[in-house]
């Protein structure tokens, strides 16, 4: 099936980006490496007049730390350079390994993260991550600029608090204190590599003691959106974790999950992978 017509636009600069979402509002999506959108229009889920082609814009990608501000990420910065990245590899391991875990590397070339976020599949491999990293996303019309947590950005299924007028243009994420370590697990069906059936981002950071001094426990794919497990989260803090307090954990995300397709199974997969995620990022946090 051929793609429906559409009028494609390629501004230079965010503000002519946004200039162009404002005049055709209701009518236009922003493209970026279109993995998700092109498929849709495609298949005629999504029709639309123009498309705002955002690759031209040469500064919305990029990578910048800073060990005081932390991590600024492009919003057209590719999974592929997420995964690569020394200094997300070095600092922000837990994001480099979702990166990793995005499709094929064709789709990892070609998908970027502001897209992933802005899809807002429950499903997205980068937003349990970036969520447990307390990120934040920068939104921009062409008259001013707002700052929101990720967690609240999404407010459903393929939907968020983007406007239509907006563009998400970055991705901040503070530097981690020491002894911090974490992991993203992720289960898939056969022959469907870039979805998540379940996922499970954590975060630990160990205090003196060897105590939990914080933890971020992200659920991908068994709820609406991406979903804090803050139950699981509040068994582990300020306790010293072993085996019988991570098996409290997990059957406390079990008992936060709330997928509406095969339940039972993936509910019992989210135990499975808490467990295994508050394990490994205990470990990295060891280390770290």
């Amino acid at each position: 099936m051929s793609l429906p017509k559409f009028e494609y636009l390629a501004p230079k600069t965010v503000k002519e980006a946004c200039k162009l979402l404002s005049k055709y509002r209701g009518r236009v999506k922003v493209i970026a490496g279109g993995t998700d959108l092109l498929v849709k229009m495609k298949n005629r889920e999504q029709t639309l007049q123009y498309l705002v082609g955002i690759k031209n814009i040469s500064d919305l990608d990029y990578i910048h730390y800073n060990p005081v501000v932390g991590l600024s990420i492009g919003a057209f910065t590719s999974h592929q350079s997420l995964a690569n990245s020394p200094i997300i590899r070095e600092k922000f391991a837990i994001l480099a390994m979702a990166a990793a875990e995005i499709g094929s590397p064709q789709i990892r070339n070609m998908g970027t993260v502001g897209g992933n976020l802005c899809t807002a599949l429950p499903s997205a491999d980068t937003a349990s991550p970036l969520i447990a990293l307390k990120a934040t996303v920068k939104l921009v019309n062409y008259k001013r600029e707002r700052t929101i947590g990720l967690e609240k950005f999404f407010t459903g299924p393929g939907e968020t608090l983007l406007k239509d007028d907006e563009l998400l243009t970055e991705i901040q994420v503070p530097s981690l204190p020491p002894r911090t370590g974490g992991t993203y697990l992720k289960l898939y069906s056969r022959g469907a590599v870039d979805i998540a059936t379940v996922g499970v981002a954590c975060i630990l950071t160990l205090g003196e003691n060897e105590n939990c001094e914080d933890a971020r426990i992200v659920l991908a794919a068994v709820a609406p959106t991406p979903l804090r497990a803050k139950l699981a989260e509040e068994v582990i803090k300020g306790k010293k974790i072993e085996n019988g307090i991570v098996e409290e954990a997990a059957q406390a995300a079990f008992d936060e999950a709330k997928p509406r397709s095969s339940p039972e199974y993936k509910r019992e997969m989210v135990r499975v992978l808490t467990k295994q995620a508050i394990m490994q990022s205990l470990e990295k946090a060891k280390q770290a």
